[in-house]
């Protein structure tokens, strides 16, 4: 009977994130803001908890996964209304090259050092 639980749980869990995410909308690793890629993962946390937890009501982390997809879905929306909202949720764009200037103070800001900063340009077939 708990092994019954645990797999109807897990279905039930995955159900409810894959809404989610369909809610939250589809992005790319690399396009996911540090917002978004945390409330991922806090999702994906309550749905583990969720399917794990025998002795607990499941209704209660349906209602924290919603709230979290919710609160997500709002925000998105507010960002794209708004240029000051986004630019505190995404940050500023940083220029560190421009037509062939460093700029070693946005480095500095940006967390990157020029070895990085050379090598990602070589991937991306820039010389």
């Amino acid at each position: 009977m708990t092994m019954l639980k645990i797999i109807l749980l897990s279905v039930f869990s995955l159900v409810i994130l894959f809404i989610l995410t369909k809610l939250m909308g589809n992005k790319e690793m690399s396009q996911l803001t540090m917002f978004d890629y945390i409330v991922s993962i806090t999702i994906g946390s309550i749905a583990a908890e969720m399917s794990t937890s025998l002795e607990n009501n499941f209704m209660e982390p349906v209602v924290a996964m919603l709230v979290y997809g919710l609160v997500t879905f709002f925000i998105s929306y507010l960002t794209c209304k708004s240029l000051n909202l986004r630019r505190f949720f995404t940050g500023k764009t940083k220029i560190l090259l421009d037509n062939g200037k460093l700029y070693r103070k946005n480095f500095k800001s940006a967390k990157i050092d020029l070895s990085e900063f050379l090598m990602e340009c070589r991937i991306n077939r820039l010389f």
